[in-house]
């Protein structure tokens, strides 16, 4: 029987109505989520209500936090295609990326293949912990095809480690293809979701991908401060680190839970430990109890658009953007193709970036991001062709010149 399709690719809520519940929209023409969301009212509202319970009660509703954060981890877990067991809640993108290298060198892995021009929250964490990371070059029109990556593969290649959505141009790598192309060749697949959550569809399981690396401020608009991680099941075996937090319920609160002892004339030797069979064994203290109620109520919110909706009407918007930006004379970044196209734009510009940046905040309340050698803008649900022409008006109005 086939799998169910991930909850995030279905929904009846409209962009118009999602435009709606962000209050920042009044003030700004907010064209940046590919470098973080502005907060949406029902998210403001989840962490508002936490504090102000702990504010008031303490800490009296561990136990009803605890059981939260697994309801939301099956909400994230069918969001992304994965199981609850192979979900984590980390501090970052990262933080996942150690992770991710920790468990490869676990399984004998010493060297990668990734792209040229990847976010470091990819490529640092694996080069910090010691593997070797060769990279495929960028053709000039901003692509990656599936056979220049077949092409860089080696004997000593153990693994590819990849973006769905490259930072610094929007290219939408062909993931099905080069999931097939890691099945077939029998090599682990790493992702990272940072700028694919929450406006791109993602299904692990249907991809066989081996982990997936997320954030939760950029697209999923769920605020600074939460990664996630999902570990597929075959690699559970290999987490790096635990703490209390990670051994089985009835284990917990012991010292020296299922480990081997010795006694001896001083007091005891003890020596190894066993810890759930899960991704949340990473989560070994505390808990980061107010990101967990942002990211339910972020979670909502996507669940009820649905990623498929999201990522067609950014596309609408890219193509009106991409058309106007033309009229003027400007080069965005290609390629335009809907199947490697996202909610993301690149345009060169004259002079430097950051101040054509700030120019246009200071003039008509336009946010963007100087990324990739340009002015890169980023369309989200919650944008519509208003924002598309009030940003063309700003360039005129400030003067933007095509590079």
């Amino acid at each position: 029987m086939d799998r169910p399709l991930p909850i995030g690719l279905n929904g009846g809520m409209t962009p118009a109505d999602v435009r709606a519940l962000f209050p920042a929209l009044q003030e700004y023409v907010w064209l940046n989520a590919a470098a973080s969301s502005p907060l949406c009212t029902p998210v403001a509202q989840a962490m508002r209500g936490h504090v102000e319970e702990c504010e008031r009660h303490g800490d009296l509703g561990f136990p009803k936090w605890l059981a939260q954060k697994e309801t939301v981890r099956a909400r994230l877990a069918a969001f992304v295609g994965a199981s609850p067991p192979e979900v984590a809640f980390t501090p970052s993108t990262s933080f996942g990326f150690h992770v991710i290298a920790q468990c490869l060198k676990a399984r004998g892995v010493t060297e990668v293949l990734t792209l040229e021009h990847e976010f470091p929250s990819t490529t640092v964490p694996l080069l910090y912990d010691g593997l070797t990371v060769r990279g495929v070059r960028r053709r000039p029109d901003g692509s990656y095809p599936l056979e220049d990556l077949e092409a860089a593969l080696r004997p000593t290649t153990g693994a590819v480690v990849a973006s769905l959505v490259q930072f610094n141009s929007g290219f939408r790598v062909d993931v099905e293809g080069l999931a097939k192309l890691c099945r077939d060749r029998k090599l682990p697949l790493a992702l990272n979701g940072a700028q694919a959550l929450g406006h791109v569809p993602i299904d692990v399981h249907a991809l066989g991908a081996s982990f997936l690396s997320m954030t939760s401020h950029k697209w999923l608009g769920a605020g600074y401060g939460t990664g996630m991680l999902v570990v597929a099941e075959p690699w559970l075996d290999a987490l790096p680190m635990a703490g209390w937090l990670s051994v089985k319920a009835e284990s917990l609160w012991q010292a020296f839970p299922e480990t081997t002892r010795t006694d001896d004339a001083q007091g005891f030797v003890a020596r190894g430990t066993r810890v759930r069979r899960e991704a949340s064994a990473l989560e070994g203290g505390g808990g980061l109890w107010l990101n967990c109620h942002a990211l339910e109520a972020a979670l909502d919110l996507h669940e009820r658009v649905g990623v498929a909706k999201t990522l067609a009407h950014v596309q609408g918007l890219q193509r009106a953007l991409r058309d106007g930006l033309r009229r003027r004379g400007f080069t965005p970044n290609a390629p335009d193709a809907p199947e490697r196209s996202s909610g993301i734009c690149v345009v060169p510009v004259q002079g430097p970036p950051e101040d054509v940046v700030r120019a246009l905040i200071k003039a008509r309340r336009v946010v963007t991001t100087p990324r990739g050698g340009g002015v890169r803008i980023s369309t989200h649900v919650f944008n519509t062709g208003e924002d598309v022409e009030q940003l063309l008006q700003a360039f005129d109005a400030v003067g933007v010149k095509p590079a």
